[in-house]
């Protein structure tokens, strides 16, 4: 009598196969798109305060809009935060900047008054920034009508070359930088 050959399912091996690929896509996605690390907290007191001090210096302008620009490196409290996932958001706006020289990614982000916020990456964005790089993290603050609005400015403008190269496209990683750092508030 002739031997049938089984597949693969009949012998046990699709379980691992499966469960090994269903945890190597899982670690990958939390890895790109997970927000659970904290990068930074927005201290919105000393904000105030600093849009105060800047309307004091420039009380002869009517035009003035004053805007707390935040620019340090990625040392500056750190770590696996639980309220990067329970907290709430609010995402405005992103795009590039307007600059033709050096175009950066931005996220605008609305935070309410007299709330708490907090700035949360991905694990990717969080290890990037701990690498050398020459842009350091940024973000800005500066005050709305009815409470805040955090630009937080990712310096990747090398991606658009091979964007624009591979794809034709040079916005075909938005989707993907758009969700590397996210601006979270006490519900």
């Amino acid at each position: 009598m002739k031997k049938i050959n089984t597949p693969l399912i009949f012998k046990g091996r699709l379980l691992p196969i499966t469960v090994f690929f269903g945890l190597t896509f899982t670690a990958i996605f939390i890895f790109i798109f997970a927000d659970i690390v904290r990068a930074r907290i927005i201290n919105i007191d000393r904000v105030k305060e600093q849009f105060e001090s800047q309307r004091q210096k420039q009380i002869n302008n009517p035009n003035f809009k004053p805007k707390v620009v935040v620019l340090r490196g990625f040392d500056y409290d750190k770590g696996i935060d639980s309220r990067c996932l329970s907290w709430s958001t609010e995402h405005i706006n992103s795009g590039w900047t307007g600059s033709n020289n050096d175009r950066d990614f931005f996220i605008d982000f609305y935070v309410p008054p007299d709330k708490q916020a907090i700035i949360c990456t991905s694990p990717m964005l969080a290890t990037a920034l701990k690498a050398e790089t020459k842009k350091p993290f940024l973000y800005e603050v500066s005050p709305t009508e009815y409470g805040f609005r955090v630009r937080i400015v990712v310096g990747v403008s090398e991606v658009r070359k091979p964007c624009e190269i591979l794809i034709g496209n040079s916005n075909c990683a938005n989707f993907i930088l758009r969700r590397q750092a996210i601006v979270k508030y006490e519900p």
